[in-house]
Formats: structure tokens, C-alpha cells, sequence
């Protein structure tokens, strides 16, 4: 088993898998356990980032790609992707899913606003978070990691975007705890955060598929909140405290052969 405090960098992952599951968390950060499968709705919100991100790199270079063709960078990451089996669920199959990756793509690309300017495209940030947290009880943090998906520009505003695809609207329930965490990112690369706009922008995968813009809003308080986040679950990770949380992820999950077994 791989001690906690040999890692080289946390980030946003680790936290919100911890919070979901700490024994998750174990299974995959710290012993290294490979998943039994890899469920669809994974690798599918991956290859449908991979071609939002070549589609935004595309207009950053002033040649935007159409739709067809961010499919097909959807099935080259999709045939591409080397990690356990993927397991479906309820009806779903590859071509079905590839299929509305293409309807997914349309909408996307014709809600994209021209007048738009793309600043920054997967921009990468890393925070020493020990000078901000109390954590000489358990070890220094390690860096503070994440990719920020996009900074856009338009009408003198600034925003920072993080694209998520779903199979339901949002409804409310919105966690902005990875926005606040990349607004701590933007700091670092020289934005000043509270002159940003944040906000999550959702492609749902209804049988009539949708595009919704969820805006948040991020102060100070909720950075200080944060970090807080940050050195609890630290501690927590430091001091082994692992246990299953049963609910509705766990049909997802393929770790779940070891935690019967836990």
C-alpha cells in the first residue's frame, strides 16, 4: 500500500472521491487497485471533454472544427481508451452512444457563441496550499492540481468554465466546490477571481439532448470554506479513516468485489 503522504500532487478528483467514498478513495489512490469495469458514463464524459477541448483549441487557432469531426475525435478517445472493460447500463450500447456524442457535438457547436473569445484551453495550475491550512498535524499537502477547461472572454467579462455532460437537468443541486477550487487555480495563473464569472455549462443526454448554462457564484467566504474542506479530509486521509458509504454510486463503481470483501 502506498502511504498517504507520498503522493506528489491532490487535487479536485481525490476530494470529491473521498467525500463520495472514502474506501473508494483507498481502493484507487492509495492501493492501487485496478476496477473490475469502467462504466460507460465515464469514458463517454471523457470523449465528449476531449472533443469540446479540440473544438475550443480549434477556434482558439481561428479554424473552428464542425461537428462531424469532433465525433470523430469522440470515437478515436472512445476506441482509444485502454483502462477495464466498460459496462453499460440499462439500453445503452456503443453505436447508441456514439450517436447521440453526435447530437451531443451539434448542440454544442450551435450554441457556441462567435462573438465569443477563447482565452486559455486546458489550462494547467499547481497550489501550495500549506501557507493557507493548518496541517502540521498530519504532514504537508502536497500540490494543489487541476486543469481549468476554459477561460472565455466576451463583452469585457471574463469566465471560467468547467463542461460536464449528465443523463438529467441539472436541478439545484449543484456542488461548486470544483469551481471554487479552480478559482483558486485562476489566482495563481494571474486572474483576479473575484473578477470572473463562473459557471458549469451541461450537455444532458436526454432522448431530446440539451445544453444548459449553470452559473455560480464564488466569493472569498467560499474559498476559506474550502480549504477547510481541504484539511479535514487531509487529516482524515493521514489518520486512515476509510469506510464504505452505500447508495445509489455504487452500481458504478467497480471496486465493488473488494469492498464486500472489506
Amino acid at each position: 500500500m502506498k502511504p498517504a503522504f507520498d503522493y506528489d500532487h491532490f487535487s479536485h478528483s481525490q476530494l470529491s472521491c473521498y467525500t463520495q467514498c472514502s474506501l473508494k478513495y483507498r481502493f484507487s489512490y492509495i492501493e492501487n487497485l485496478e476496477p473490475e469495469f469502467t462504466s460507460s458514463a465515464l469514458v463517454f464524459g471523457s470523449s465528449i471533454h476531449s472533443g469540446i477541448q479540440a473544438y475550443l483549441q480549434s477556434v482558439l487557432e481561428a479554424d473552428p472544427l464542425r461537428a462531424d469531426q469532433l465525433a470523430d475525435v469522440f470515437r478515436s478517445e472512445w476506441t482509444g481508451f485502454g483502462g477495464p472493460p466498460v459496462r453499460y447500463s440499462g439500453r445503452e450500447t456503443e453505436n447508441g452512444l456514439q450517436t447521440k456524442a453526435q447530437e451531443l457535438f451539434s448542440l454544442f457547436v450551435d450554441h457556441y457563441d462567435p462573438a465569443s473569445e477563447v482565452i486559455a484551453v486546458e489550462e494547467s495550475f499547481s497550489i501550495d496550499l500549506n501557507d493557507r491550512i493548518e496541517v502540521a498535524c498530519c504532514g504537508p499537502l502536497p500540490p494543489f492540481v487541476g486543469y481549468i477547461d476554459a477561460i472565455i472572454g466576451k463583452d469585457g467579462s471574463t469566465a471560467l468554465i468547467d463542461y460536464k455532460t449528465s443523463s438529467r437537468k441539472p436541478n439545484g443541486d449543484l456542488n461548486p466546490m470544483q469551481l471554487v477550487a479552480y478559482s483558486m487555480g485562476a489566482s495563481v495563473l494571474g486572474y483576479e477571481p473575484n473578477q470572473l464569472d463562473y459557471r458549469f455549462e451541461y450537455l444532458i443526454k436526454t432522448a431530446k439532448p440539451d445544453f444548459v448554462l449553470c452559473p455560480v457564484k464564488i466569493r472569498d467566504h467560499d474559498r476559506e470554506r474550502f480549504l477547510k474542506i481541504v484539511a479535514r479530509i487531509w487529516k482524515a486521509i493521514r489518520s486512515s479513516i476509510f469506510y464504505p458509504n452505500p447508495g445509489y454510486l455504487c452500481s458504478s463503481c467497480g471496486y465493488q468485489i473488494w469492498c464486500k470483501e472489506w
